[in-house]
């Protein structure tokens, strides 16, 4: 891990992050700290009176040879893996010449590795799904379900009213 920091500091630190268990004694203290980050957020939820949310995912789907290559996809999606909230996804459009001109311009947040990867992992994918992920709160899967189908009949919606002007 001490290897990588020079070179991929945001890998070690994640690393760091997730592997930071040497003892039982440790694994018992992250996993009381897992319950407690749930408890927060289950509590700041019904304070803000949210039942779902609406987020995005990593941007386009990736192409074939980098789904394995690229980890960093899983900061929008682990959080709810963590949390254990329902999550479902739904494509909403597709890459277009124009996004994939734009990636010309693309340098990421941090001109990394992991930056670098991810504008190879997207190029050429022009009509390749991009999605958001519906989430709501523990054992409410049908509230979940429900915010997939209306977001699917807005963008079938909105697909059909674009198609006739």
């Amino acid at each position: 891990m001490f290897g990588l920091f020079p070179q991929y500091p945001r890998m070690a630190a994640v690393i760091h992050a997730t592997c930071g268990v040497s003892s039982p004694a440790d694994l018992w203290k992250q996993h009381k700290e897992v319950e407690d980050y749930i408890h927060e957020t289950l509590a700041e939820w019904r304070k803000l009176e949210l039942d779902v949310l609406l987020c995005p995912m990593l941007g386009p789907a990736y192409s074939f040879n980098y789904t394995g290559k690229l980890n960093s996809a899983l900061s929008y999606t682990a959080l709810y893996n963590v949390l254990n909230f329902p999550v479902g996804v739904v494509p909403v459009t597709e890459v277009t010449a124009e996004d994939e001109d734009e990636l010309k311009h693309y340098r990421g947040n941090f001109g990394d590795v992991w930056d670098k990867l991810f504008v190879k992992a997207i190029r050429g994918g022009v009509g390749l799904p991009i999605a958001v992920q519906c989430v709501a709160l523990p054992w409410q899967e049908e509230m979940c379900l429900r915010l997939m189908r209306e977001v699917e009949e807005l963008c079938a919606k909105n697909k059909r009213s674009n198609t006739h002007h």
